[in-house]
């Protein structure tokens, strides 16, 4: 289903809430030229793009503005779209309002169940069941969650007379998609971005392991699975940073207080509920942030152009907020994720100018996925030409400069 946005005017009351049933009519104008270069103003030094490519990316990047929604499984009835969108900082964010009250219709309640209904002592918990309901609750949510959880945490969801509920998504639910309540604004916002994939900075930065490699990502996981709980903390000392370090501290032992309670309640559902969870979405966190930053120039390991790339044109982007935006994400966490394809169209000069990468009708974890297969084949058929030095090369040197950005990055 559609869904149109609309931002919410500063000093009047909200508008009427965007439909679910028409497609972000506002996003295709503005793309609408997406096929034709933008006019050149007189004195302007020439243009690094390569047409017809540039237009196709500019073509790919106007489907996604324009594709209906799929971040959330259904849509409350149309007559509740105002009044929820009356409760959030920015009426936009409608879908992710949509996703989150959709696991606490169904997987919240579930969850619940495998508690209550299966005491240890008298009816354990059939681990078929618990496997079912896993499977079942991270098919549906498991990506869609974690994006609505990403952008809900680098801007204000809920307006500011609501910040409890600001609280619902981070705490409460993310432990059962495997995230620690409270944890990832830590991890993400103020460890990965202020870090910005730099070894020593970041915890989960990519730098220091051959990229291509399976043992690297591996090792690369079972550091985050196992030491994160360490790492948010310690940087927040060696920062200084003592009111984040507080709340990193309460936030775990919150967290594992509570862990250890319900497993003394129910074993057998914790394990289905809280641990397994942990060890899926763990791998599957990091090897989302691994396809993320694959690719990173050694020449300028720092530059946010160069240490990710874009994924334009792909249905995923439906579905998670348009997550393949990502250097145009790295360039400005908070900017609102329904104006990133854009971003991309107005930075394309500088995208250019900046040799990033950016590839077409293929997802993250398939360009990942392809790199670690050395399928450079298929990276190549999606790999967007659209500027002028990479319409220049064939495809030795395409797959070398590939190559080379796989490579560990030295101190």
């Amino acid at each position: 289903m559609g869904l149109r946005l609309k931002r919410r005017p500063q000093e009047s009351p909200p508008p009427p809430p965007p439909s679910p049933d028409k497609p972000a009519a506002a996003a295709v104008r503005q793309l609408s030229a997406a096929n034709s270069p933008p006019a050149q103003p007189p004195g302007a030094a020439p243009s690094l793009l390569h047409e017809p490519a540039a237009a196709r990316l500019r073509a790919a990047a106007a489907a996604d503005a324009a594709a209906p929604r799929a971040d959330f499984l259904w849509a409350p009835p149309s007559w509740l779209h105002r009044p929820l969108a009356s409760l959030l900082d920015d009426p936009r964010d409608l879908p992710i309002l949509f996703l989150l009250l959709n696991v606490l219709l169904t997987t919240v309640p579930a969850a619940i169940a495998l508690f209550a209904l299966f005491p240890p002592a008298t009816r354990p918990l059939p681990h078929w069941l618990g496997a079912a309901y896993l499977l079942a609750s991270f098919a549906a949510y498991l990506a869609r969650f974690m994006l609505s959880l990403h952008y809900s945490q680098h801007r204000r969801l809920f307006r500011k007379g609501l910040w409890p509920l600001n609280l619902v998504g981070p705490v409460l639910m993310a432990p059962l998609f495997g995230v620690p309540s409270g944890m990832y604004h830590l991890h993400h916002c103020v460890m990965h971005h202020v870090g910005n994939n730099r070894a020593g900075a970041d915890g989960s930065s990519t730098e220091r392991y051959r990229r291509d490699s399976l043992a690297a990502f591996l090792r690369y996981w079972l550091r985050y699975a196992l030491a994160a709980w360490l790492e948010v903390p310690l940087r927040c000392l060696r920062y200084r940073r003592w009111g984040l370090l507080a709340a990193s501290v309460a936030a775990e032992t919150a967290y594992f207080a509570a862990a250890a309670a319900a497993w003394r309640a129910n074993p057998r559902a914790t394990l289905w509920v809280l641990v397994l969870p942990y060890c899926v979405s763990s791998l599957a966190l990091m090897f989302g942030n691994w396809c993320q930053h694959i690719f990173i120039d050694p020449a300028a390991p720092r530059d946010s152009y160069r240490l990710t790339f874009n994924c334009a044109g792909v249905g995923d982007n439906a579905m998670t907020y348009n997550d393949g935006y990502h250097i145009v994400h790295h360039l400005n966490s908070t900017l609102h994720w329904s104006e990133l394809p854009a971003r991309l169209v107005a930075t394309l000069e500088a995208h250019a100018e900046h040799d990033a990468l950016c590839f077409i009708g293929t997802s993250f974890f398939q360009v990942g996925a392809a790199a670690m297969a050395g399928q450079y084949r298929y990276l190549l058929r999606h790999l967007s030409r659209y500027s002028a030095r990479l319409a220049a090369m064939d495809d030795a040197q395409l797959i070398a400069l590939l190559k080379s950005r796989l490579a560990p990055i030295k101190a």
